[in-house]
């Protein structure tokens, strides 16, 4: 096993702990070391036990870039750099990527990435995004909410909106609204759905509605609803399809104009509704798991330390 380094704000109690089940998995694969705070990386080196082949940094997983890490250039390690929400601190990362020779950036999403920063086309490594199949499974519980959508209603959320606006108050029909990504207030968890709460109420859903938002991200609701055995509505495109997801085999593919005709026909339609909920459940579990994806990012820096001729 290679020695790798972890940089990244503590993710344990965010609303999003994709990143915290990673670190815990690549500790099962990796010698792993973890760091929480800013600073110099040639000084955050000399406190470990042992100096590592190969960096990994999450710093825009918050509502600021954190940590902020001086001195990348100045080192002859590969650093590779998580990009989650490339619409965020788009110039902000951009000029850290310049200043500290960042060669190696893992995308969670690939067409908005080559848009924002054409010129880092060669240095994308995707990286899309899991769910962790202790939490999104079946949970094997009844079928007793019709319709169902979570998550940020807004301007970015275009056709959420839309869906909201027309089901709001149908008696079949249950939106719960997002909780917000930090929940610094413990009581929030108690609240909101959020975690295992979240993944019981889609496996409770028979439809969960979603979109890609304005970016046309595949957001994790694309990776949540069918994980937990949930037949999703929600548009298709090609970064979507491209990860495998196929319209009309493991989702149903919509827009603003047949969300309607296609929920009312899934609805009375359970074998079918059935079938594309199966196909999907399996798909996920299949290939967008976290140990899966967890083995291509230590299968990537293998290769990367290898090149370098780190090891």
């Amino acid at each position: 096993m290679f020695n790798l380094l972890f940089i990244s704000n503590d993710t344990s109690n965010t609303l999003d702990k994709n990143f915290y089940f990673l670190e815990k998995q690549c500790s099962t694969l990796t010698n792993l070391s973890v760091y929480r705070s800013s600073g110099r990386l040639s000084h955050i080196s000399k406190k470990l036990e042992q100096p590592p082949d190969f960096i990994l940094l999450a710093n825009d997983l918050g509502k600021e870039m954190f940590p902020i890490i001086h001195g990348i250039s100045s080192i002859d390690i590969p650093v590779g750099l998580f990009v989650n929400d490339v619409h965020r601190f788009t110039k902000t990362r951009r000029h850290f990527i310049r200043k500290n020779a960042i060669q190696y950036l893992f995308s969670a999403t690939r067409d908005k990435f080559i848009e924002s920063y054409p010129e880092l086309k060669d240095n994308l490594i995707w990286f899309p995004h899991f769910i962790n199949p202790h939490v999104y499974k079946d949970y094997g519980l009844k079928k007793d909410i019709d319709l169902l959508m979570m998550g940020a209603v807004n301007d970015t959320y275009p056709l959420r909106k839309k869906i909201l606006e027309f089901y709001q108050h149908r008696p079949n029909f249950l939106y719960h609204s997002h909780p917000g990504y930090e929940l610094e207030n413990p009581a929030a968890r108690d609240v909101f759905y959020i975690g295992e709460k979240y993944a019981r109420e889609l496996n409770r859903a028979k439809i969960f509605f979603t979109c890609p938002s304005v970016y046309y991200y595949p957001v994790m609701k694309y990776f949540e609803a069918l994980a937990c055995r949930t037949l999703l509505l929600a548009p298709a495109f090609k970064e979507l399809e491209d990860l495998g997801f196929i319209p009309g085999k493991h989702f149903v593919a919509i827009d603003e104009y047949n969300f309607m005709e296609k929920a009312l026909y899934y609805l009375e339609n359970e074998k079918e509704r059935k079938k594309i909920t199966d196909a999907g459940f399996e798909f996920i579990h299949r290939t967008h798991t976290l140990p899966i994806r967890t083995r291509q990012l230590i299968s990537h820096i293998k290769t990367i330390i290898k090149n370098e001729g780190v090891l």
